[in-house]
């Protein structure tokens, strides 16, 4: 089966993605409460769970390190999870 990939220019990452607001829960205090390690392994499955780490470091380096580069490619399985913890993060 083949994968389908999106492709995204800086702007369309920074209007679609917010990957500021994913950093700041992620490594904030909230992160570290039982309420979101309980909703998390409800809402997550553990691969899920491996990738959206992979995710985490991603966005702390975009919002804090090197910022987001002229073009992002991504599988549509990874903008669903962007999505996924958007509003996981969200609901925090």
């Amino acid at each position: 089966m083949a994968s389908m990939f999106f492709e995204f220019d800086r702007d369309e990452i920074q209007n679609t993605i917010p990957y500021a607001m994913i950093c700041e829960t992620r490594f904030g205090s909230v992160w570290n409460t039982m309420r979101r390690r309980r909703k998390w392994n409800v809402e997550f499955t553990e691969t899920e769970r491996k990738m959206a780490n992979k995710l985490f470091n991603q966005a702390y380096r975009w919002h804090l390190v090197t910022g987001v580069p002229d073009k992002v490619k991504m599988k549509s399985t990874t903008y669903d999870l962007w999505c996924r913890l958007t509003a996981f993060c969200a609901s925090l």
